[in-house]
């Protein structure tokens, strides 16, 4: 890098080895000191990089952003040119409620011409590391002091921001770092005039730094802690919100968007009415089982796809659905985060009674340890599986065979070289529920979705596979996961199709494809399939297996396809591409209306209090209602009785 470009070489080098597959909003090229006319009309070598080219920010020679082509360059996308729209007729596709003719075919003003490139026409890495060292140069908008502090939370905020927008979970600071900032954080919990003292000095700052360490605050001091010092930050909020005017300074981007579920899962939301449903639940809250719902926010995190049973749980306890006298109850609810082993007492502590498989201990059953289980045959209970089930042949398993199974799985295969998984969705007792994805992830697909007219690609599935270089082995044990490789085989030359392994660019290729495929996985479900939703891809499903969720609420033959996974290739390809347009944004209307469903942010406060609300609570709160009415009515005798004595 010349060093004009960067004022601190070591410092961004740093920042890009931890952040490199990560990127940002835009790609503006000027920095303080460079313009157009310095490095487009006057040729300065030190405006160059290996990043930062002429041709790449001069594309006219004039210092513009222009694509070479007329009218405004930001709406040439994916082949379409000003000759193809702006003439006296238009190709199919140039138009809709964001391109139109009106801002695409007038010479753009100066102004228009520097705005960011469209986030998902810009390379990641070249884009992250120039908002990177942008962040590292600006000034910093608050006095730094205690020294560094609130330019490392700056930085780490910047960061984390800049990932998530293109669905990375992002790096949390070091490990020094983060032990300055926690130890400030707990000085404000426990020092009401340290923390009028820090809000005053960077209110922006103080807001990010407990985002940052509020994972960390829960796991080493518990929740009670965690609740204490996000409530400062609740706090501060409604401070600041309250000032005439005021917005946070742009320096200084918000974290609160990407953390919205911390105050929902450490109660700090309001009260809902789990959508006026009669049905009443009691959870056990028992000592000896307490390590199987901690560290909360740790676990909510910990394999996103698998958290469902942690955002349910808090769902629950926030809801009017919960009773605490159990001769009231029509079902019964031992929570345990299945999904989070290996970050709780479920996977390590005393070894004799834990494993690294499974929240619930060996020795445990349910007819002994869970008082109320034994009335019904446990027919009234049920227990959440956010990721795999236990197999068939698990004690727990056996014990509990007669109650609801909350469930992602439709379908596990027996693996061709253990551990034994065998297990599958009872379509007479169980539910099944989507997959959670985080709400930040959810806006990054939402910000790379076109509209139909305009994705380029038929096709596109990037996964996993038997021939994936380091996890190849987990795939090539089961025997469902063979589709994948034949979809890679046949597509990987395909004209429009993206297919292969796990790209960087994931979500801009799944945004500019028609059709996701879905194929089957460890497992027959995939969170493929409902990612598939906010991508705005329709989702083809290729898993025999699969069962799909919410079928009472969701008209799943108006919005996906399901075939055969014997289906040959070539013959899906033939298939997919009689679609017309017009049926394809038809599918793509339906897909939009459905994917509340599949929306673990949705739900909470006033809109689990609405009847015609739409979240994956309501569906699962459903599903419950009629297991639980169904079994009460069909089955009510106890296990032992005799008739009463003659009189």
């Amino acid at each position: 890098m010349h060093a004009p470009c960067w004022t601190s070489p070591a410092l961004f080098l740093a920042i890009f080895n931890i952040f490199h597959s990560v990127a940002n909003l835009g790609d503006l090229c000027w920095r303080e000191g460079y313009d157009a006319k310095r490095c487009c009309e006057q040729k300065d070598a030190s405006c160059w990089d290996g990043v930062f080219t002429e041709a790449r920010c001069c594309s006219k020679g004039d210092g513009s952003l222009r694509a070479g082509s007329r009218g405004n360059p930001i709406c040439w996308l994916d082949g379409y040119s000003y000759e193809d729209c702006c003439g006296a007729t238009s190709k199919a596709g140039c138009w809709d409620s964001e391109f139109t003719a009106e801002r695409c075919c007038h010479e753009p003003s100066d102004d228009e011409l520097v705005k960011p490139l469209d986030v998902t026409q810009v390379d990641m890495s070249e884009a992250y590391m120039r908002a990177m060292a942008d962040a590292a140069d600006s000034p910093l908008g608050c006095t730094d002091s205690p020294s560094g502090l609130w330019r490392s939370v700056k930085l780490a905020s910047v960061a984390l921001n800049l990932s998530r927008q293109y669905g990375m979970p992002g790096e949390r600071p070091n490990r020094d770092t983060m032990k300055d900032m926690v130890q400030h954080a707990t000085s404000w919990a426990q020092d009401k005039h340290a923390w009028m003292t820090a809000k005053a000095s960077c209110p922006e700052g103080c807001l990010n730094l407990i985002n940052l360490v509020i994972l960390h605050i829960d796991k080493e001091f518990g929740i009670a802690q965690a609740r204490h010092l996000y409530s400062l930050h609740q706090e501060l909020m409604y401070e600041l919100e309250r000032v005439d005017d005021w917005q946070p300074q742009t320096a200084w981007p918000l974290l609160s968007d990407g953390f919205d579920y911390v105050p929902l899962l450490l109660g700090l939301s309001q009260r809902h009415s789990c959508y006026g449903s009669s049905l009443r639940i009691y959870i056990y809250r028992l000592a000896r089982f307490s390590h199987m719902t901690a560290p909360l926010l740790t676990c909510s995190q910990k394999m996103s796809q698998c958290t469902a049973s942690v955002f349910i749980y808090r769902w629950l306890e926030s809801g009017g659905c919960i009773t605490d006298d159990a001769e009231k109850a029509d079902l019964f609810y031992l929570p345990a985060f299945e999904a989070c082993y290996n970050e709780t007492a479920c996977g390590f502590g005393n070894t004799s009674e834990h494993d690294t498989e499974r929240c619930y201990t060996h020795d445990f059953n349910p007819a002994t340890d869970l008082p109320y289980f034994s009335r019904h045959r446990g027919t009234d209970h049920f227990f959440i599986f956010g990721c795999n089930l236990l197999p068939f042949r698990d004690p727990l398993m056996i014990a509990a065979r007669q109650s609801v199974m909350v469930t992602v799985e439709s379908y596990q295969a027996e693996n061709r070289a253990g551990p034994n998984m065998l297990a599958w969705l009872s379509y007479w007792k169980d539910v099944l529920i989507p997959g959670y994805i985080p709400s930040w992830r959810i806006s990054a697909m939402l910000a790379f979705n076109r509209p139909m007219l305009q994705r380029p690609n038929l096709v596109a599935f990037h996964g996993h596979s038997p021939s994936s270089g380091q996890v190849g082995h987990m795939y090539q044990r089961s025997p469902l996961a063979d589709v994948r490789d034949r979809i890679i085989n046949y597509f990987w030359n395909a004209s429009r199709s993206s297919v292969g392994p796990p790209v960087r660019d994931y979500f801009r290729r799944m945004g500019m494809s028609r059709f996701c495929l879905i194929p089957a996985g460890l497992t027959a479900w995939t969170i493929h399939l409902y990612e598939a939703f906010f991508f705005g891809c329709v989702p083809v499903i290729l898993s025999d297996e699969l069962t799909v969720p919410f079928q009472n609420e969701i008209d799943w033959p108006s919005l996906s396809i399901q075939v055969p996974v014997s289906i040959d290739m070539a013959d899906l390809h033939a298939k997919l591409e009689t679609f017309s347009v017009g049926r394809l944004k038809a599918m793509y209307r339906q897909l939009t209306k459905a994917r509340c469903w599949f929306d673990y942010s949705r739900g909470w406060g006033t809109e689990g209090s609405s009847e015609d609300g739409c979240s994956p609570y309501k569906g699962l709160m459903s599903g419950l209602q009629a297991r639980a009415r169904r079994g009460q009515q069909l089955y009510h005798l106890r296990p032992s009785w005799e008739p009463p004595p003659r009189t």
